[in-house]
């Protein structure tokens, strides 16, 4: 889950800008429904829509993520009073003082475990369920821990709606993963860490990547990291800032 941060929206002459504020939507900038028109008469649903600037942001990324976050209704996961900003690309909040990533966000961190696509995934910090719902498009199985028990009642409810179907949703300190379902082909923290958690080698399957925002409480770098003969070897970072990771091999840990 990421800390709030500015937006693309999309403006009434068809084409995405920079804002940093919640009532440009409210101002009649963002079209109404759950279709934007892109040519004359061509429709697509907004998610899809999203994933046109997201694939000329970044066209190094992975086509197959783009494909599933096309598939998932991102307005279903954030709180009732944002909907409108759900297509943006901003950190909106779910509740509980929490946020749900950026899209851009999400879609990097799910890109970057592409070789691994169709193994078995551990995301710690599931937060509403949004990247999970995604991610149960691209692997076989997807299990999630969250410590905050109102977001894990509503984010099954989410998954649900959205046709998640092989997502299992835990309530319980997830800074230690979940070495019940260990090893996993890939492993993505949605928090931020102080440091690299000492479970994940163990949980991580042999040549398996595992995602971590590893920082300072109010920004990290998102390294991406690769098991190699029992050794996480380093293959890739960006800058990001996710809220922190609380629990045992966390901030307060």
């Amino acid at each position: 889950m990421a800390q709030p941060g500015s937006a693309l929206e999309w403006g009434s002459s068809g084409r995405w800008f920079e804002s940093s504020r919640p009532d440009h939507a409210a101002a009649g900038k963002e079209p109404s429904g759950s279709f934007l028109h892109i040519q004359g008469d061509c429709l697509i649903s907004k998610a899809a829509g999203m994933t046109v600037w997201l694939s000329k942001l970044f066209p190094d990324q992975s086509s197959r993520v783009l494909d599933a976050m096309s598939e998932v209704q991102r307005d279903v996961f954030v709180d009732p009073g944002w909907k409108r900003m759900a297509y943006t690309d901003s950190s909106l909040p779910i509740g509980h003082g929490q946020t749900i990533s950026k899209p851009a966000t999400v879609f990097r961190m799910l890109s970057a475990l592409e070789p691994v696509f169709g193994g078995k995934l551990l995301e710690i910090g599931s937060g509403s369920g949004y990247l999970a719902s995604v991610a149960s498009r691209l692997f076989s199985r997807v299990f999630c821990v969250e410590r905050i028990l109102g977001l894990v009642e509503s984010s099954r409810a989410n998954l649900q709606r959205t046709g998640a179907g092989s997502v299992v949703v835990r309530y319980s300190d997830g800074s230690a993963g979940w070495a019940a379902h260990a090893p996993f082909d890939g492993i993505l923290y949605s928090a931020g860490a102080p440091g690299l958690p000492a479970s994940l080698a163990d949980q991580l399957r042999e040549g398996g990547l595992a995602g971590v925002p590893v920082g300072l409480k109010t920004s990290q770098e998102f390294i991406v990291w690769k098991k190699v003969h029992g050794e996480l070897e380093k293959v890739s970072s960006f800058p990001c800032s996710f809220v922190p990771l609380i629990g045992k091999e966390g901030w307060n840990g």
